[in-house]
């Protein structure tokens, strides 16, 4: 993929108008040449002509008019595609599955490609207008001088063809470093990540500190030798340029008269046209650069797309979205599911399990640090798919066609949550309910709903769990999942969470499923489940 097949598959406005202006802008402005080199000789021969003056005036108007159109309507139809495509890749990665977005693991890339890359296409346009109007304005200055010498012509192609033949060859190996560089640089940012997210754990650890610091900088110098490779290839390209100019010069102003091969009284109208073509030829050697990265930003965008349609065609649609009205137990049906690493090895699994929830029932979940609650959960809330077994919504089996409509029985607070500015989804805010529950939630001098978002997120993490919660409740959705909700909260507030707080949905004919470790408070659940070893059972408390 490259520019060009980029703004003709994503663009919608016409490119072959704009080509055609820029092709009429470069004509315009070699036109200017010819007309300078012909208004000279006649004030050389005491003969001023208004009507050459004229025509000077009327091919400058034009070259102004058809450079800004040509301009504009570019920039206009690259910056459409850039976001059609950003958007296009937006929806799909909002449309694939949980197990993916896990498997992409670093973020980084994802924002590096839709940022940066994206950045990198949009900036480029300029240059390949302002490069197809020189290439225009090149060939007919060669033209131009194949008229007033085939000899200088031929000398001219032979020289420019060899810097261009030169130029391809080094352009291939610049490429290849830069896409190597590409890749380096996105491991250079995993590890910032590293850095900033980390930020407290190495703070605390030198060692630990010091061994990710140095495997980033060993990366960033990587990074800089590909880059350093690329940048002096376009560096000698763009030399190449000057050289092949300034030996094509010579030979056309002092060897080729010198030997009578041009007349004396041409001379002067050739070296004109060379020194013309100078500005063009080193604007398309600048843009050629530009333009092997932004193919190089090009094809990483539509790898990244390759990879979203490869996920999103696994699954299958999902035709309903709406929820049943109530339902009257969800059930496990030997349900199991398995994660695999790179090379289809088991890597942990959750043994076949059978569960019955009912109907406005309040169930505790508990086990240790990697005993599968997570995964439990995932799968109860539909989040993963399981690898065996069916679950069921009363009589009706959930499969890939309505999964959809059995998440939307959830409202969801999971560990490494996420919390949102706005209440997104709901669009009429019952806002006496809402500052209640701020309220309630003792986070009424915290953050207020102004202006449809919540004024303050810089929140405590006890403080931002109960500003979930109040997004999750108005959501009024069947059933609740809490996962350590209350781990973060100081004893009092937790207490009043699970003696209050959980028995207001319960009574509200909400079902609730709480992940725990809190046993002072077990007496509150109908039920208590423990997961151990990817293997769950039911407590008796």
């Amino acid at each position: 993929m490259n520019l060009f097949e980029f703004f003709s598959k994503e663009s919608d406005l016409p490119q072959g108008q704009i080509v055609l202006v820029a092709v009429v802008s470069g004509l315009a402005n070699g036109m200017l040449l010819a007309l300078i080199n012909s208004g000279a000789e006649s004030v050389l021969n005491q003969n001023i002509e208004t009507r050459i003056f004229l025509l000077y005036l009327t091919a400058f108007l034009l070259y102004i008019y058809t450079q800004k159109y040509a301009l504009s309507q570019a920039s206009i139809a690259l910056e459409a595609a850039v976001r059609k495509v950003r958007v296009r890749i937006v929806n799909k990665i909002r449309h694939t599955e949980l197990p993916f977005i896990e498997s992409i693991g670093g973020y980084n890339e994802i924002y590096t490609k839709l940022t940066q890359d994206s950045n990198m296409i949009s900036q480029a346009i300029i240059f390949v207008v302002f490069a197809i109007q020189s290439v225009v304005v090149l060939v007919f200055t060669l033209l131009y001088i194949a008229l007033l010498s085939p000899i200088a012509f031929l000398v001219c192609v032979i020289i420019i063809g060899s810097a261009v033949s030169w130029r391809i060859t080094t352009n291939k190996l610049a490429i290849k470093a830069l896409k190597t560089a590409n890749k380096k640089e996105t491991i250079f940012f995993n590890f910032l990540n590293h850095i900033l997210e980390g930020f407290k754990e190495i703070k605390i650890n030198q060692r630990k500190n010091d061994d990710v610091f140095q495997q980033a900088e060993q990366v960033a110098d990587e990074t800089e030798q590909f880059k350093v490779t690329a940048n002096i290839k376009f560096i000698d390209i763009l030399i190449a340029a000057r050289v092949a100019f300034y030996i094509l010069l010579p030979i056309l102003v002092f060897i080729l008269p010198l030997y009578s091969v041009i007349p004396t009284d041409v001379v002067f109208k050739i070296t004109t046209a060379t020194l013309f073509i100078i500005g063009p030829i080193n604007l398309i050697t600048m843009t050629e650069p530009m333009l092997a990265r932004t193919n190089v930003a090009l094809n990483s965008l539509y790898s990244l797309e390759t990879e979203l349609d490869n996920a999103v065609s696994l699954q299958e649609d999902s035709f309903i979205t709406t929820p049943p009205d109530e339902f009257q137990t969800i059930k496990f049906s030997e349900v199991s599911f398995d994660y695999f690493d790179k090379n289809k090895e088991i890597l942990f699994s959750i043994a076949p399990t059978n569960l019955d929830i009912k109907y406005g029932e309040l169930l505790f979940i508990i086990g240790g640090n990697g005993s599968g609650k997570s995964t439990l959960l995932k799968l109860l809330t539909g989040l993963y798919y399981p690898t065996a077994g069916s679950i069921y919504v009363d009589d009706e089996e959930i499969d890939k066609t309505n999964y959809q409509s059995y998440r939307e029985l959830f409202a969801i607070i999971f560990t490494d949550f996420h919390l949102f500015d706005k209440l997104y989804g709901l669009h009429n805010v019952d806002e006496k309910k809402l500052k209640k529950l701020l309220k309630l939630m003792e986070l009424d001098k915290k953050t207020r709903y102004i202006n449809g978002k919540f004024s303050h997120l810089d929140l405590s993490t006890g403080q931002k769990k109960r500003l979930a919660f109040i997004s999750a409740v108005l959501e009024d959705k069947q059933i609740y999942v809490f996962d350590e909700l209350a781990a973060d909260q100081d004893p009092r507030f937790k207490k009043y969470f699970y003696e209050e707080v959980l028995l207001d949905l319960k009574q509200q004919g909400k079902t609730v499923i709480v992940v725990t470790h809190d046993d002072h408070y077990f007496h509150v659940a109908d039920r208590v489940l423990k997961m151990e070893y990817g293997e769950l059972a039911e407590q008796v408390h």
